[in-house]
This record gives C-alpha cells, sequence and structure tokens, in this order.
C-alpha cells in the first residue's frame, strides 16, 4: 500500500522547487559586481586597442603600398635614365663618325677646288696662247699637214685637245659638286645629331629630376612607416598588457563563479538531503530486510551467483558481482524488501529494468532484469509491497533477479541480512 500523504515531506520538496528557477540568476550574479565591471570596462579596452591596432596596421600596410608603387616608378625612370643615356652614347658616336667624314669631305673639297683651280689655270693659259696665236696656229697645224690623211689625224689631235680640256673641266665640276652635296647632307645630318642630342640630354635630365622627386617621395615614406611600425609595436603591447590584465580579471570572475555554484550545489545538496530526510523520516525502517522473492528462500540452492568474485557469463572475464542472483520464472513476484522511496524505476544500462529503493541512514536495495516494473519514481513503497516481476532485460542469460543491498553507495553481501 501507498503510504499516507504527508506534508513533512511535501513543504521541503516544494521550497526546492520555488527555489530552482531561482538558482540560474544566481550564477549570472555570482561574482561580484567589481569584478564584472572590470571584465566590462577590459573588455571595452580589448575592442578599443584591437580598433587602434588595426587602423594603424591598414596605415602601415598602404604606405608600404605606397612605397611600393613609388619604388616601381623609380626603377622606370632609372631604366628610362638608361635608355637615354644609351641613346646619348650612340648619337656622340653618330656626332664624332660625323665630324671625321665632314673634315674628311671638307679635305676632299678642298683638294677638288685646287685641281679645279689648276685645271682652270692650264685651260686660261692655253685659251691665252691661243688667242695670242690666234686661229693661224690652229690652221698652221693643219696645214703643216704632208698628205690628206695627216691633215685629218692633225685636225683630230687639235678636236681632242679640245674635248679633252673641255671634258676634264667638266669632270672636275662634277667632283666638286658632290663634294659639296656630300658636304651639306653630312652637315644637315651633324645638325640633326645635335638637335637628337638635345633633346635626348633635355629627357636624361627630366627622368634624374623626377628620379629625385621620388627618391625624396621614398625616404618619407619609410620615415613614415619607420614610425608606424613603432606605434604599432606600442599599440600591440598595450593590448597585450590588456588581454593579461582581462585574462587575470576573468579568472578571478571564474574562480568567484565556480566558489559561487559550490556554495550553491552545497545549498542544493543540503536543502536535497533536507527533503531526504523529511521523506524518510516518515518512514519507520527498523534496519531488518525481507527476502524480494519469498518463493524463492535465501539458501545456497536458490542462489546462481553469489556476492564477489565470479566469471562472468556474459563477457567469460573474472569480475567482481555486487550482488546475488536468484533464478526463478519470468514474471515471478518481486517484493520490496523494506520501507523506503523508489528513486530509480526505469532502464539502467547492463541492468535492465531496474528499481532503487531508499531505505533512509544510507541504505538502498537494487532490482535488476526486471520484466516489468510495477513503481514509479518517487514513489513511498512499503516491506512486502510487489514492485516488479522477474526477468532477462539487460545482461543477463536468464530469468533472475539480480538483488543488491547497498550501504552509502557501495553494494555489501546481501545474504547475512537473511541468516
Amino acid at each position: 500500500m501507498r503510504g499516507k500523504f504527508s506534508w513533512k515531506i511535501i513543504a521541503p520538496l516544494m521550497a526546492l522547487l520555488l527555489l530552482l528557477p531561482l538558482l540560474p540568476l544566481v550564477r549570472v550574479d555570482a561574482a561580484s559586481q567589481a569584478t564584472r565591471d572590470r571584465l566590462r570596462d577590459l573588455q571595452l579596452q580589448q575592442e578599443q586597442a584591437r580598433q587602434d591596432v588595426r587602423e594603424q596596421q591598414n596605415l602601415l600596410e598602404g604606405t608600404y603600398a605606397e612605397m611600393y608603387g613609388v619604388m616601381a616608378q623609380m626603377q622606370a625612370l632609372d631604366q628610362q635614365m638608361a635608355d637615354a643615356l644609351a641613346v646619348l652614347e650612340a648619337v656622340d658616336v653618330s656626332t664624332l663618325e660625323t665630324e671625321v667624314r665632314i673634315a674628311d669631305t671638307m679635305a676632299d673639297l678642298a683638294a677638288a677646288h685646287a685641281d679645279l683651280d689648276l685645271q682652270n689655270e692650264v685651260f686660261r693659259a692655253r685659251l691665252r696662247a691661243m688667242y695670242e696665236a690666234g686661229p693661224i696656229g690652229h690652221v698652221a697645224i693643219l696645214l703643216q699637214a704632208e698628205n690628206f690623211l695627216d691633215f685629218f689625224m692633225r685636225l683630230e689631235y687639235v678636236a681632242a685637245i679640245y674635248n679633252a680640256d673641255r671634258n676634264r673641266l667638266a669632270r672636275m665640276q662634277d667632283a666638286e659638286n658632290r663634294v659639296s652635296s656630300t658636304l651639306e647632307q653630312l652637315s644637315r645630318e651633324y645638325n640633326i645629331l645635335g638637335e637628337l642630342h638635345r633633346r635626348e640630354t633635355a629627357a636624361y635630365d627630366e627622368f634624374r629630376r623626377l628620379y629625385a622627386e621620388r627618391e625624396i617621395w621614398f625616404n618619407e615614406l619609410a620615415a613614415d612607416a619607420e614610425q608606424l611600425e613603432a606605434l604599432v609595436a606600442i599599440l600591440e603591447a598595450e593590448a597585450h598588457a590588456i588581454n593579461v590584465e582581462f585574462g587575470l580579471a576573468q579568472t578571478q570572475y571564474r574562480a568567484e563563479v565556480a566558489e559561487a555554484d559550490r556554495r550553491r550545489r552545497d545549498e542544493l545538496r543540503r536543502q536535497q538531503e533536507a527533503a531526504r530526510a523529511a521523506e524518510l523520516a516518515e518512514i519507520n525502517w527498523d534496519g531488518q530486510f525481507a527476502w524480494p522473492i519469498p518463493a524463492r528462500p535465501p539458501i545456497a540452492a536458490n542462489i546462481s551467483s553469489p556476492f564477489g568474485s565470479r566469471t562472468s557469463p556474459i563477457t567469460g572475464r573474472t569480475e567482481h558481482h555486487s550482488g546475488v542472483d536468484v533464478p526463478a520464472p519470468a514474471g515471478t513476484r518481486i517484493n520490496a524488501a523494506a520501507d523506503g522511496i523508489v528513486r530509480l524505476a526505469g532502464w539502467s544500462g547492463g541492468y535492465g529494468l531496474t528499481v532503487i529503493i531508499d531505505h533512509g541512514n544510507g541504505y538502498s536495495t537494487l532490482y535488476a532484469h526486471n520484466s516489468r516494473n510495477r513503481v514509479t519514481q518517487g514513489e513511498r513503497v512499503t516491506r512486502g509491497q510487489h514492485i516488479a516481476d522477474v526477468g532477462t532485460t539487460g545482461m543477463s542469460t536468464g530469468n533472475h533477479l539480480h538483488f543488491e543491498i547497498r550501504r552509502n553507495g557501495v553494494a555489501i553481501d546481501p545474504l547475512p541480512f537473511f541468516r
């Protein structure tokens, strides 16, 4: 039969139920207000420190990127200066070659002028002699011919002299003209080379000016980067110091919370023990146990596996058997060994369907491998009450009751209680 309703049992339970919703609040406010305020302030400082470091790092990265850009410009200008110098060197070589050619051409022109002047002087001298001799000179030469053939030969000779003089003068004039034309062409080339030299020199000077500007710019950026690196190092050191301080504060906070949790658990345990004591105060247990299966008295013939060391029928290994096994047909009635409160009525791992009854004074009994449980957790039972039926649930090789007596949670040999 069930025990009668008692306010002595219900009152502590009601107090415990009313207290449970407040337990999370106790945890939230477990640490001191000063510690929580310090943590909150340090968290804000951490975020600000991280933001400051990020900002300065972004500025530093931007400065690095700008330095790389200026360096690329300097490299390009350096290449342009090298190209301009190469052009200037080529122009200087071409100019020198042109000057040599001009000098040679001028010497050729002077020689041509001298030859032409000499030929002109010879031609003029011959003309003067012909003028002074008159036409009779040539006629005399012709008239001195001995015969008609000699006449024609003398005529051809006179014509040849005349034509040779004219051809020689023409060739000399052509040579002078060619040399003069070559000199004009070389002069034009010389002027072009001079203009190219001036232009490339101006470009080279401009490249050097731009390079000097970029060099100054790069040095300024390098100085800025050095300052930013120092500032980032300072900010990182400050952030690290804040993190260390935050870690210390967090450790203190956790310690305070852990201490508060410990006090809360201790208080909860005291309340549970008080409620349990209040429950068990209504139980008039005299310290005696009744055998749970009256149909199978506690004699050796009815015990298939006693308390203590044995070879497991499941694993075949030596193990400690924490109770006694009582074989019985499936469905055999199992009774409560004494008055108490049901602490467990359900599945319990290898035990299968199990019932555990708390009898007070540190004693409890366990009934395992049941085919059916007939009580519920929290229910008050009396000695001899039908609480379960024999079965073979869990790790079992056949229908039987596994029965334990526990003192302060430790299983002890139950048979001495029944002799």
